[in-house]
Order: structure tokens, then sequence, then C-alpha cells
């Protein structure tokens, strides 16, 4: 399995719904798999995107007289943060839980699913630790080496300052291993999460039969993801009618092209001071109209700001790319969101609402073929957003469709939702190669949980190194309508 600067990402949830959205509709394979006193973990992974999804396995039942019993996980999980102290001091994890590590660490239970560690591969983790510890992050897990036939490992969990985020940091210059010591690889021909024969219906895989290698023997699960259950106007056209143009042989999607934050209003330069300090990385201006102080912003009922810092793996301290790895996949994206003062309507005021706080609002992954690849994943019941039909009209983005050379496909870009956009792209203005545009088309899904909180983007870069600030608006704006929606489906 080969890694960048990100190694994975991690989501904490409270059942597996997650798993079969991954595999059966964005292609992902299952390719390890852990399971502790604690902790039930599956990886997942589709060229260099690779997902860990965490289920805490909470121990506790109900005596006789109502009152709540503690089983023997349970117990564990009690007597880990009692000694969690004497761990960050000696680097030796509590009944052998290596990685194990939650969304919701300061609560005995699950509370809200969650994208929250991004993991990192780094030069040295004991000089990075230092500079978190200094920086006023918390030491998780203090470095430490794990061993397998494979070789070693060094490891070391670290909070961040941004919400429920940490970050595991990672040394494997000595570990020729697919993943990581303790997790068990799996039979890669099992891909579509379950194995069982599943149908898809409005965005939700109902499953014919369950087989023995079922992926999830341990569930308890009594409610789906909302992105598998979401039924509203706005996706009621998505057909899967042009799934046949796209081969379903993973990868669909190639590596993560960036990840974004949500933070507090005013919170931004804080992050973007902490994470250049401790990893090294650096501010970039991904469009025209962006100043130092102020990122890019968008306001209006939008009410957001921008900005953006990344890290290349030519860099000479912090994070560590592999020498295999593509500049694309070699190059750490980090946007921050950060609401405008006075403007409670904006999307990542909901993002911060629902989730309890500042985090992680979505992961662009990067596809070399946009319009193939959503429509196999539309046609797998991934549901994604649309934006206004408006958009799509001449004088807004059609024009821009067509000189990108993409006017023959306007149908299934409206169909899918795929959004294109030249225009403030900091790099529009240098020469064009070879007379192409430099452009990106994006599309967005509808939450991923049952709060309004994660979404996934699918996203594929024709020279532009931008986000698509014309295609935000337009996010802004679907989002305003699903909501609209939604209250409607209510009354």
């Amino acid at each position: 399995m080969s890694c960048s600067v990100l190694h994975h990402v991690e989501v904490c949830v409270k059942d597996e719904a997650i798993l079969d959205l991954l595999t059966h509709g964005f292609g992902f394979s299952h390719c390890a798999r852990r399971v502790t006193q604690r902790a039930s973990q599956w990886v997942l992974k589709s060229g260099g995107c690779v997902f860990v999804v965490t289920k805490r396995r909470d121990g506790e039942g109900v005596n006789e007289n109502g009152s709540r019993k503690m089983n023997d996980a349970c117990r564990n999980e009690r007597e880990w943060k009692k000694g969690e102290e004497k761990s960050h001091t000696n680097g030796t994890a509590v009944d052998g839980e290596h990685w194990t590590v939650f969304c919701c660490r300061d609560s005995d239970s699950h509370t809200v699913d969650s994208v929250f560690n991004v993991a990192l591969v780094v030069r040295n983790v004991d000089s990075v630790t230092e500079k978190v510890q200094a920086m006023g992050g918390r030491i998780l897990r203090a470095p430490c080496d794990l061993t397998d036939s494979q070789g070693k490992v060094r490891y070391a969990i670290v909070t961040s300052c941004c919400g429920n985020i940490v970050h595991t940091l990672i040394d494997k210059a000595h570990y020729n291993g697919d993943f990581l010591p303790e997790f068990e690889p799996m039979d890669h021909a099992c891909i579509n999460g379950s194995g069982s024969t599943t149908s898809t219906v409005n965005g939700y895989h109902e499953h014919a039969q369950e087989n023995e290698h079922s992926l999830h023997s341990d569930s308890n699960s009594d409610e789906p993801s909302r992105q598998h259950k979401i039924e509203n106007e706005v996706d009621a056209s998505q057909n899967p009618k042009h799934e046949d143009k796209v081969s379903p042989s993973p990868p669909l999607c190639t590596h993560v092209d960036h990840v974004t934050y949500v933070c507090r209003a005013g919170e931004s330069r804080q992050l973007l001071d902490w994470y250049e300090q401790c990893f090294g990385m650096k501010r970039f201006f991904a469009n025209g109209e962006e100043t130092e102080a102020d990122g890019f912003v968008l306001g209006g009922n939008i009410g957001l700001r921008l900005k953006a810092m990344e890290y290349w793996r030519c860099a000479e301290t912090g994070l560590l790319s592999a020498s295999g790895a593509s500049m694309e996949d070699a190059s750490l994206k980090l946007v921050i969101a950060e609401p405008l003062p006075d403007v409670s309507t904006s999307h990542v005021e909901t993002f911060l609402r629902a989730h309890g706080g500042p985090g992680v609002q979505h992961i662009g992954l990067h596809t070399p073929t946009m319009a193939a690849t959503v429509a196999f994943m539309a046609g797998r019941g991934v549901v994604f957003r649309k934006p206004p039909p408006v958009y799509y009209d001449e004088g807004v983005k059609l024009n821009e469709i067509e000189e990108a050379g993409h006017g023959s496909e306007l149908s299934m870009f409206k169909d899918l939702g795929i959004l294109l956009d030249t225009e403030a792209d900091i790099f529009s203005e240098m020469e064009e190669e070879e007379g192409k545009k430099r452009y990106l088309m994006q599309v967005f899904t509808g939450p991923i949980f049952k709060q309004d909180t994660f979404f996934l983007e699918v996203i594929q870069r024709c020279g532009a190194r931008g986000f698509g600030a014309g295609n935000i608006t337009a996010l802004a704006k679907s989002i305003i309508l699903y909501n609209e929606q939604q209250q409607k489906l209510k009354a």
C-alpha cells in the first residue's frame, strides 16, 4: 500500500453503514481488519485514498433493576482512562490497545459520528510530538515502537488545535507491510462491503441476502447513515442510466485532493500558525481575489472565509511523502472554512452546531475520469447535491462548460450535478498550455452521517489549483435548497 504525506483518515461511527457506502458506492476495497476489546476497525482503500472506519465497542448492558452494568470491555475502557497519563510518559499502550482512539475521547460512549483522525507520515515522530506539545497539543499516545514480521513502525497520537481532530504520527521507514502492525490483511476480492447481494433504492442499500463472510458480524446497528436514507426532490432525478459508461474496476479515486476543516469565527489565523510551526505547512493563495489577512471571502447568506495551506515533499522538515508518490499525491492540502461574524445561516455554522464544534467538514477525492466516475457512483446509490437549475444556463456556467470542451456532456452534467469552474483560480492568468483551459470539475455528496456534518467531494483537476469559488457558491445554494425541502418533507 503506497502512502503519501497523508497516511489515512479515520472515521469514528456508531454503526457500520458507511462501509457499504464506501465499498459499494465509491468502489473502495476492504484491505485490512482489526478487532480489540475496545474497538472494531476496517481499512478501506481506493488508489492512495485510505479510510479507517472505527466503531467503539460499547460494552454496557442493563441490570434487572434497570441500572447499567459494565462488562469487561467497558471496564477496560475505564481502566484505560485511569492509566492514560502513565502511557503519556512511557509510551506503553494500556491493555495492548495501540492505535485505538475515539472522536468522543472524553466520553464513555459514542456521541457523534465524525471524521476525526488525520494520520500523517512524518520524518521524526519524537521531534514532531515535541513541537505539538510545545504548541499546546495533548499527547494521547507517547512515541513508541510496534513490530511484526514486516518490520518496525514508530508512532504517536496527538491532538490538534481544531476541535476533536487528532493526528496519528507515523514513521514507516523500517516497515514493509501493507498497512500497520496489528491490522490483519483481508482478501481484496471482497470489495463490495458485506459481500452480500445488494440493490439500490433512493441512495441506500437493501441487502437481498447475507453471506457468511459479512464484514458486519458484530453489528448491532439499528439505523442506517443519513446518506443511505435521504429522499428529497433535489436528488430524485438522479438516474443510474449513465452507469454503463464507466468500468467498475477500482480505483475510481486515485488520491485525497484536500481535507477541509471548519473552525469558529476568528480562529483561522491560529490554525495556520499552528500547522506551520508543528508540520512545516505553508499558506498558499488559491484564488485571485484572496488577501493575506482576510483570505477568500464569500459574503451574503453564504457567509464564509476560506484559507488554504499545503505541504510539498520537497520541504526539509515535518511531514514526509513516499518517494514513489505522484506530485499531486505528495502534496497535502488543508482548507480552512471559517464562518463570517453575524451570519448564522451559513452551512459552516450548520456544521458547527450539528457536529458540536470544529472538525473535518469534507474530504475531496480526486478522479481522473470525472463524468464516468460520478455516473458509476450515482448508479450505485451515492446521493449527490444538485446546484440550482440556473447554474447550467447561458450567462452562468454554460459558456465555461462549452469552452472547456464539455458542451456535448451538458445533459450528463445536469443529471449528475457536476460543477465546472475556470474563474477565480489564481493561476488562470498564466498562459494556457496547448490552448487548453485551466479548470476543475467537482461534485458534492449529501450528508454522510445522520447529522448534517461531513460530506465527500469528487474532484478532477485539469490544470487548476484552486477550489472552485463559483462552485462553492452553487454548493451553498444547493445546501440551502436541500434544507428547505427537508423541512417541507417533515411538515
